[in-house]
């Protein structure tokens, strides 16, 4: 389908005030443009003034497929923005959500999050609003991805440094000694071509994979977040595989995760994710969403996670 983005602001203004009333060709359109094009189209849309796209998607629309919809049309800095005000706003926390979204985000995306965040949210703070809601050696961990301290961009590394890091970690684990704060700093500071070097010279110290000794050294919302870190740099297709499959396991359906990781993903590595879901829980994704899902909820669903 050609991009035009007044012609598609069109269609979806038809759409939408009921004089051309066809879901499916809104599905269509809106999963075969990628998120830059869809902003455009917002854009566009919004541009005579008197319209607000997510405004009307809200009244034509409603529940999951909803949901879908309006989150297609921010950005993905906007879009994580408010999943971690949703993970800490009210009476508990969704510790799962800040894990995903903190620990697979580089630094510039966590700080272009904390200014987005205040602007979306007036009068608030990402950081203060994450501290209020998590403790202890789980907020450590949180905290210091949020410090955006490591460096993304560079693919230079020492590996005697490495080294050096490698063995603090053995070290740290097998006496437990300061063993949360040696292994927050080097998990949340070091590169990803340094961490894949870590990791790699800590199972030849070990003789364990370095996901097997945080498995067994920590617990609870800290582990799950350090190890979210390791599959982030490790194997990130493999590590949201898991996340949709957790999501559709058993009765009822984690609507919410679904929808986040499918959009947030979309772009990036969807094909993997499927690859790893056929190879992990030997299912298939799609048909793992057919069956969660319907209607018009589970024909967007099923457009994006097929592109």
């Amino acid at each position: 389908m050609e991009f035009n983005v007044a012609e598609d602001a069109r269609q979806i203004k038809l759409i939408l005030t009921g004089k051309e009333k066809n879901d499916d060709k809104l599905i269509k359109l809106v999963t075969s443009r990628t998120n830059e094009e869809r902003l455009k189209i917002k854009e566009e849309y919004n541009s005579n003034g008197d319209s607000d796209l997510i405004k009307d998607l809200k009244k034509a629309y409603s529940f999951h497929f909803e949901d879908v919809l309006v989150g297609l049309f921010h950005s993905p800095v906007e879009y994580d923005c408010y999943h971690i005000r949703k993970a800490v706003k009210g009476l508990g926390t969704d510790e799962d959500t800040l894990i995903e979204i903190l620990v697979t985000r580089d630094s510039a995306h966590i700080d272009k999050m904390k200014e987005k965040y205040k602007e979306m949210f007036p009068g608030r703070d990402m950081i203060k609003d994450i501290k209020d809601d998590t403790s202890g050696s789980f907020w450590k961990v949180l905290s210091t991805l949020l410090e955006s301290k490591r460096d993304d961009d560079t693919r230079e590394m020492n590996k005697e440094k490495c080294r050096e890091d490698a063995r603090k970690l053995y070290d740290a684990g097998k006496n437990k000694n300061n063993h949360v704060e040696t292994f927050t700093e080097i998990f949340t500071q070091r590169t990803k071509y340094e961490l894949l070097e870590i990791s790699k010279i800590y199972h030849q110290i070990s003789k364990r994979s370095i996901l097997e000794d945080v498995q067994n050294l920590f617990s609870g919302d800290t582990k799950n977040a350090l190890e979210g870190i390791i599959y982030g740099i490790l194997s990130p297709s493999e590590y949201f595989a898991k996340i949709l499959y957790k999501s559709m396991k058993g009765l009822g359906t984690s609507d919410t995760t679904l929808i986040r990781v499918i959009i947030s993903r979309n772009e990036i590595d969807m094909p993997q994710i499927k690859q790893y879901y056929k190879n992990l829980f030997n299912k298939d994704l799609v048909q793992d969403i057919k069956g969660d899902t319907s209607g018009n909820y589970q024909k967007i669903l099923v457009e994006l996670a097929t592109h």
